[in-house]
Formats: structure tokens, C-alpha cells, sequence
């Protein structure tokens, strides 16, 4: 047997999430079916990262147990000829038998794209959240540093959670113009694109949208920077700010 790791990627817009969830079409379940096809035998798939219907990846990390019947060179080509063409597997490399995708992890990498603007570009509605008014982002960008180390995020944890610990550590939140091709031309700083990028040891239920419609509420002027730490302090899901959309959201890389 072999201990396989896979770098996949996908565009979550047509997904119930990752998790399988009965009679909905999930990342789980299209990985699983596949793998099943090709070693004959179920197989049982470990995630980094369990993400929510609509976000996407270009980089979570998917292990699993198999027999060693094929070549790991050609093992993404013989996936991804049965996955449906919004999942692709990256990468396949083999690790140590005690490795797990899910518990292993040191830290991950979530960026948000929000569109800034007032008439939202078609070629990016499914992976931009729309803000309309102007954002201050130098606002945002001094709330956010709250956020940077270790602290107990109960108050940014979504309802139905089965976390127990609500401590994590956050180690940079970066808030800056995006550089994405929306229009013809080169890739340029657009002022209307703002990518808010999340690094930390692991995120609660939800925990990264919610910071992300906290920092937006600070940027709108509805709140001060300071509040980010009377937030934390309460512990209340009730006292940060809505919860950002899924479609601009995307998990970028784990590191192990």
C-alpha cells in the first residue's frame, strides 16, 4: 500500500461543499467515485481542508491509503480523465504511512476577492464578493492586525460547529489591490479588486468569511478598528459582522 497525497484544485460554484452530504454533488464524492473506479475498492480520502459550498481551491490536499498497482506519474492524468472538468488534480506524490492531509497541516492560506465597484465584471461574479460603496482600506488594514496572533476566535465561529478549542493562530492578514485580468490586456493593479490574504494554523467553521464581513463592516465605516478586540473579547458570534459570501473565497495553499 501506498500513502498517496493529491494538490487538487476546483471551482466550488457548482458544489455543495467538500463534505459528502446525501444526493448533493460534492468534492468528496467526485474524488471518491473516481478513486474507486480506478483501484476497484472504495477508498477513504483525508482533506486539509473541509471547505463550504461555493469556495474554491487551487491548492487543498487530499491523502489516502491505496494499493501500489499505478505509476504515481500517471495517476492525476487517469483522475482527472473521470473527474467532470471543474475538479483537477495538481499534483500526486507519495508520504510517509503516518501522514494525515487533515491533521499534519502547519498553517494555511485562504485568500478573498471582493469587487469593489459599482457594475460587477461578468467574467468574475463567481469568484468576487460585490461591495458597492468605497472601501477604506487603511481602516481595514489597522483592524486586521488584531486579528494577527494567538487568540480565542469563538465570536468568528460559525452555528453548528463541532470545534471545542476556539483558539488559533493567525500569523498575517494582508490587504491589498488585486492583480487579476478582468478586462483585455495585461494582468494590472485594479482599484476596484481588493484580495484580503488569511495565514493561520487552522480556522473554526466559517471563521475566515466572517473575519472577512467584519473587516468589510470596518471599511464601510460601520464600526472602528478597535472594536475587532472587544469582538474577541465578548466570545459571541453576535457581536462580529455578517458572514461574507462563499464565491470569494478560495483556499490557496497548505503547508506541512
Amino acid at each position: 500500500m501506498n500513502n498517496v497525497m493529491l494538490t487538487v484544485a476546483y471551482d466550488g460554484s457548482g458544489f455543495s461543499g467538500y463534505e459528502l452530504q446525501p444526493g448533493k454533488r460534492t468534492i468528496r464524492g467526485e474524488l471518491e467515485q473516481a478513486l474507486k473506479h480506478i483501484y476497484k475498492t472504495p477508498v477513504k480520502l483525508y482533506s486539509s481542508s473541509r471547505t463550504d459550498a461555493g469556495v474554491h481551491a487551487l491548492g487543498n490536499v487530499i491523502s489516502f491509503a491505496a494499493p501500489a498497482e499505478i505509476e504515481l506519474s500517471r495517476l492525476p492524468a487517469a483522475i482527472n480523465s473521470l473527474l467532470p472538468d471543474d475538479i483537477r488534480v495538481m499534483k500526486a506524490e507519495t508520504v510517509k504511512d503516518k501522514f494525515n492531509a487533515r491533521f499534519d497541516a502547519k498553517s494555511k492560506t485562504y485568500e478573498y476577492l471582493i469587487f469593489n465597484g459599482r457594475i460587477m465584471p461578468p467574467s468574475i461574479r463567481k469568484i468576487a464578493w460585490q461591495v458597492k460603496p468605497k472601501l477604506e482600506l487603511p481602516a481595514m488594514k489597522k483592524a486586521a492586525k488584531y486579528f494577527v496572533g494567538k487568540h480565542d476566535f469563538s465570536s468568528f465561529c460559525a452555528a453548528g460547529s463541532d470545534d471545542r478549542d476556539f483558539v488559533r493562530k493567525i500569523q498575517e492578514v494582508k490587504i491589498q489591490k488585486s492583480k487579476v485580468k478582468i478586462w483585455s490586456g495585461p494582468a494590472t493593479r485594479d482599484p476596484r479588486l481588493v484580495t484580503l490574504t488569511i495565514t493561520g494554523n487552522g480556522f473554526l467553521y466559517k471563521m475566515v468569511r466572517n473575519l472577512v464581513g467584519t473587516l468589510v463592516e470596518v471599511g464601510l465605516g460601520q464600526r472602528e478598528p478597535g472594536e475587532i478586540k472587544e469582538i474577541m473579547l465578548a466570545k459571541d458570534r453576535k457581536q462580529a459582522g455578517k458572514t461574507a459570501p462563499a464565491q470569494g473565497l478560495c483556499l490557496i495553499k497548505v503547508v506541512y
